[in-house]
This record gives structure tokens, sequence and C-alpha cells, in this order.
């Protein structure tokens, strides 16, 4: 464990990688990520009740007492995942902490668009096998891709 952070966030979004990240975080002994925390349609992951006794209608009601939760968690440095269109009244709180390390993971626009795409059309979203990876025929439409990549792009330049 770092002594330099209490917690840490990774700043990404859908199809970028950041559940790999995640697992690959969560293989470490001092480190727990507990998922998409700020989500505002789960908490953590879908199917979870809570994280560190914090639950989904608790964080709703005060995002500062899960983002306290967290820092605390014993024993591990613990983070979460934070994309674009998770609870923004927590935002400037993780941006403005210097104790809290930054992970930035940002993947090429027109990869993650045509990834977006194509979870879309075979409803996987995440691959944990590669024998079950599911394929499809997608159409690149200039003007949605556009708004994708201002979208991604905007949320970069705040962070």
């Amino acid at each position: 464990m770092r002594p330099d952070f209490d917690f840490f966030v990774v700043f990404a979004e859908m199809r970028t990688g950041s559940n790999l990240l995640e697992t690959n975080l969560n293989a470490l002994d001092d480190v727990r990520c507990v998922g998409e925390a700020f989500n505002p349609q789960f908490i953590g992951y879908p199917k979870t009740e809570q994280i560190v006794g914090v639950t989904r209608q608790a964080r709703d009601e005060n995002p500062m007492r899960l983002l306290t939760a967290i820092k605390g968690f014993p024993n591990v440095l613990a983070g979460f995942r934070y994309f674009s269109d998770h609870d923004p009244r927590v935002l400037d709180t993780l941006l403005d902490d210097p104790r809290c390390a930054k992970v930035v993971l940002t993947r090429n626009p027109v990869d993650s668009y045509v990834s977006l795409k194509v979870a879309r059309e075979t409803g996987q979203w995440k691959l944990t096998n590669a024998k079950r990876r599911k394929t499809a025929s997608i159409r690149f439409d200039p003007l949605e891709f556009e708004k994708h990549a201002a979208r991604l792009q905007s949320f970069q330049l705040k962070v």
C-alpha cells in the first residue's frame, strides 16, 4: 500500500478496457477496486447490494458517505472506476484531492466506438472467455461517431 494516497479513481468510459484493468488491480494483494461505485444505475456492479456497508440508497442520499467508506477500506488501497455519466457530486472532490491517486484510461475513439456498437449488437459487454467472443458487423455512422468523440473529449478535458 502506498502511503502517498488514501484511495484511487480510474477515470474511464465504456469500452476502454476498464474491466480488464480492474481485474488486474484486484489481482494485487494490497489493492481493491470496487467497480463503478457511483454509477447511477447500480452500486459497484449490477446485482451488488452495498460497498463497504454503504447501500445504493445511502450513497444516493449522500455520496460522500461512500467515498469516506472507500477511503477507510481496511488493509488495502481501495478505489473505483468513474465514468462521465456517474454521480457528478463527487467529481470535484476527486479531482481536487491530492490524496486520491488518479488513473486516466483512454482508448482510440474509433476503437471504442466500434466496440460499443458491437457490444450493443451482440449483448456481450464483458469478455471473460475468448472462446465465447461474439462478433457482429456494424454500420459506421459519422454523425454518431462525432457525438461519441465529442463526449469523450469533453470529459477528458475536464479531468
